[in-house]
């Protein structure tokens, strides 16, 4: 979340859009990767595998990003 804001910062509201979407999940699946490599058991455990936690996670982040855009329009078309 931080980078999309430095991104609406420095890019307008348009660049804040897209880099929520894509850019931001990239980089916290990277730092989780990189940091927690290894707490994905209770997943394998429940017959989770990684790919389908990274594909479920970027749709859910996917739905979660568009209600969020949605929203901010609308308070902005109202003010």
């Amino acid at each position: 979340m931080s980078i999309s804001v430095l991104a609406c910062v420095f890019g307008g509201f348009e660049l804040f859009k897209y880099v929520l979407v894509l850019f931001g999940f990239f980089i916290s699946l990277l730092i989780k990767e990189v940091n927690s490599k290894n707490e994905y058991l209770f997943y394998y455990n429940n017959g989770i595998s990684k790919m389908q936690l990274f594909i479920y996670s970027f749709l859910l982040n996917f739905v979660f990003s568009l209600v969020l855009i949605l929203v901010i329009n609308l308070i902005l078309k109202w003010t």
